[in-house]
């Protein structure tokens, strides 16, 4: 009996132009592994913020801070220009070493492109982290958490 053999379209910023047989296969492994490390991190993360008393419940805890990496301008006009500028971000985000488990964007006034890297409930951390991702060579702002 064979076994049913599933072939999955890559779209988006992992869909390669002219990759070797089997290449594509390999970015959308890979791009799964950074997935389920950044979902296995974020577990540690809010085991930790339990332990220091932190609410993770997102019903229950109180809103907290933003901590955004923020890009180029967007272009209003190109929904293409638009979907570039942001992958161009995440490349950036991807090559100072983090790994996200979800892209969560935020659109300004100015319309920068503008990526949730982390929401920590003081601004104190907020602080912190910000300060460590900008020696990462990134572009960082800190709001409050909006919905």
């Amino acid at each position: 009996m064979g076994r049913k053999i599933e072939k999955y379209q890559i779209t988006g910023p992992l869909q390669r132009q002219g990759l070797p047989g089997g290449a594509e296969t390999i970015v959308l492994v890979e791009d799964c592994i950074r997935r389920m490390t950044a979902s296995v991190r974020r577990g540690q993360a809010d085991e930790i913020g339990r332990s220091f008393g932190e609410e993770t419940d997102p019903e229950v805890r109180p809103l907290g801070w933003w901590v955004l990496v923020c890009g180029e301008p967007l272009d209003d006009e190109s929904l293409s220009a638009r979907d570039a500028a942001r992958d161009r971000l995440l490349e950036e985000v991807r090559a100072s070493g983090l790994v996200l488990a979800e892209n969560i964007w935020v659109w300004d006034e100015a319309g920068t492109a503008q990526l949730v890297i982390s929401t920590v409930p003081s601004l104190q951390r907020a602080e912190r982290l910000a300060s460590h991702l900008r020696g990462k060579g990134l572009t960082i702002r800190i709001r409050r958490e909006k919905f």
